[in-house]
């Protein structure tokens, strides 16, 4: 058995895998879920703002700071306070999409060969 194969059970090899607990895992963690929780429930005020609430207790190592930042969930909030579903999605999909290259940065260290 020569390298590391992607595991069987693991269908798509282009998605990003990472190494926890001796075992590989889809890249997929409880931030992750939870940005696109938010998306998936524009529509329910209440549960948006406990979403983005509890996602700004996370700790951001890359950022120094919380992964989703008080300014953030307030213009968030304030585009569905306003009516302005696709303003607010605009914004948490930007958020993921950027949350989500954090860990591609050519200077991070599971970028480097």
């Amino acid at each position: 058995m020569a390298g590391s194969p992607v595991p069987e059970h693991h269908g798509d090899p282009d998605d990003r895998l990472v190494f926890r607990r001796g075992k590989l895992r889809p890249r997929e963690n409880d931030e992750v879920r939870m940005m696109r929780e938010a998306l998936a429930n524009l529509d329910d005020l209440p549960r948006v703002k406990g979403i983005l609430l509890e996602l700004g207790r996370f700790y951001n190592p890359v950022t120094n700071g919380s992964v989703v930042a008080p300014d953030l969930r307030r213009r968030v909030v304030g585009r569905l306070d306003a009516g302005d579903a696709e303003g607010a999605r605009a914004l948490l999909e930007a958020h993921l999409a950027e949350y989500q290259k954090m860990d591609d940065r050519p200077d991070s260290p599971s970028s480097k060969s």
